[in-house]
């Protein structure tokens, strides 16, 4: 709740950068939890580079945010972003029930040509195209998938918040790769290009396989991820 709502406000400019958070003491009092929940949520904060924390001075908000895609943990694309300041919307390219090929239907444990939900949108960050994601879910999982809009145009949140399910993990694979005239056509650029494709795979608290994705980033929106030491 701490994280989100922060989140929320640095990404909006109501915290602006440079801003000083208040102390751990006065947000702990603020949000009606502990000082660890607290500490919790800035090292998070700070681990996605949304703060930085000055010993003997405090927690502020991070001046030179790097606009580009965290992979920290299992979240949204729009939650993904790192900025301060960029707007995040979709446009939908497919939304239907479609039969399953061989590799979706392996991936769901479903028999092939058994329905399952596709979704293709275009990612549009400050409305240029950013990456273009293909996504499919179980008919199962969320029936009405596609019949209704998804919730903020995130599929997390609507799976999560309609359909109640709870995401766990996802594994994740990423390679270098070249664009399609088709993908190309859809992202307004030249097709051949380079872009970093990734495929992920994404678990529910049982261990089922409730979402398989492919998505095409184009290199000016990099994937950001820290590492910390052992």
């Amino acid at each position: 709740m701490i994280y989100n709502d922060l989140v929320e406000q640095i990404q909006s400019g109501a915290l602006a950068p440079a801003a000083q958070l208040p102390g751990e003491t006065d947000l702990a009092r603020q949000y009606g939890v502990s000082r660890m929940t607290v500490r919790q949520a800035l090292d998070l904060l700070d681990s996605d580079r949304f703060v930085v924390r000055r010993q003997g001075s405090g927690t502020f908000v991070s001046e030179n945010v790097k606009r580009g895609r965290r992979l920290n943990r299992l979240r949204s694309f729009a939650d993904e972003i790192a900025s301060t300041s960029s707007e995040v919307s979709s446009r939908v390219v497919r939304a239907e029930a479609e039969k399953a090929d061989a590799e979706v239907a392996d991936a769901f444990g479903i028999a092939e040509g058994d329905l399952a939900s596709h979704i293709t949108r275009v990612r549009l960050i400050d409305g240029c195209a950013a990456a273009l994601q293909d996504a499919w879910i179980p008919y199962a999982v969320a029936p009405s998938l596609c019949r209704e809009p998804l919730l903020d145009g995130s599929l997390y949140r609507t799976l999560s918040e309609r359909f109640g399910v709870q995401l766990r993990y996802a594994d994740q694979s990423m390679t270098a790769a070249l664009l399609t005239e088709a993908q190309a056509a859809l992202l307004d650029v030249a097709p051949g290009g380079a872009v970093l494709e990734a495929r992920r795979t994404t678990f529910d608290a049982t261990g089922g396989v409730v979402e398989l994705t492919t998505s095409w980033t184009l290199p000016q929106f990099p994937f950001l991820l820290r590492i910390d030491a052992e």
